[in-house]
Parts: C-alpha cells; structure tokens; sequence
C-alpha cells in the first residue's frame, strides 16, 4: 500500500506480471526436467528428510515439513522419461512464448494462445484420467494467460 492508498497494476502491466511469473513458472519446469535426467528423485527422499528433520524433531506433526516428506516419496524413482519430456516441452514452450510476447513478436499473440489451449486441454484430460490438484493451478493460471493475452491483443 502507499500513502495515497493501494497500488493497483492496469490491465497491460498485470499481463507483464502474470507473463514473468509464468516464465519463471517454465524456467523451473525446465529445471525439474533437467535434474529428473540426472537421476536426483533417487536422492530426493533423503534430502528431504535432511531438510525437514530438524523441523520434526521440534513438531512431529508439522504440516508443511511433514508434507514435504509425502511430495518427495510419491515421486517415481525409476522409469522418469515421461515426466522429463512433459516437463522439458511444457517449460520450454512457455519460455519462448514468454520471451516472444515480452519481446514484442507479431505471432506471439496468436502463438501462445494455441500453445496455451493446447496444453488447457491435455491438462484437463489428464486431470480426469489421473486427477491432481497441480493439474488444476496449471489450467487455471494458462486460462488466465490466455485471457489476459486476448486483452492484450485487443488493445
């Protein structure tokens, strides 16, 4: 809040916001990616527990600590292919639709409206044949990204 009181973002600097984080959002999707191809969910329950075990030593029941623990032994320790591709292609498509919108390109509006749909629609079979609440942050925020380009496009 300022002295004058809240900030509020007009329309176009909203879309900027929303594109950073969605570009920041495909940057670690292209890291999660990266690590799964050097193997690390071998090692990610042990790490979690080094990282949260001074935590549960004071709170045994501590929510996120204990939630952290369940998240990194639910991940598969073998066969990841499927997992690195989803997310080396989901990241990476969103970095350069990100960068070409930010960038100014002609196409970039119409680019990542499709890639965006396209991606909206996979999530939602999935969520149905899988479910996952992940799968449901993902649609909502490309549905955002897809309004707010339409907007943008607009003006």
């Amino acid at each position: 809040m300022s002295a004058n009181g809240p900030i509020l973002l007009n329309q176009h600097q909203f879309f900027v916001v929303t594109l950073t984080a969605k570009g920041l959002l495909g940057l670690l999707q292209v890291m999660i990616a990266a690590a799964l191809s050097l193997g690390v969910t071998q090692d990610l329950p042990q790490f979690a527990q080094w990282l949260v075990q001074n935590e549960l030593t004071e709170d045994p029941s501590d929510f996120l600590a204990s939630h952290i623990l369940t998240w990194a032994q639910m991940l598969p320790a073998s066969d990841t292919s499927f997992y690195t591709v989803y997310f080396a292609a989901h990241g990476t498509l969103h970095l350069v639709v990100v960068a070409a919108l930010l960038g100014g390109a002609r196409w970039a509006h119409h680019a990542a409206i499709i890639v965006l749909s396209a991606f909206v629609v996979y999530q939602i079979f999935e969520w149905f044949s899988v479910g996952g609440a992940m799968l449901i942050v993902l649609t909502a925020i490309d549905l955002l990204v897809i309004y707010l380009t339409v907007q943008e496009r607009r003006a």
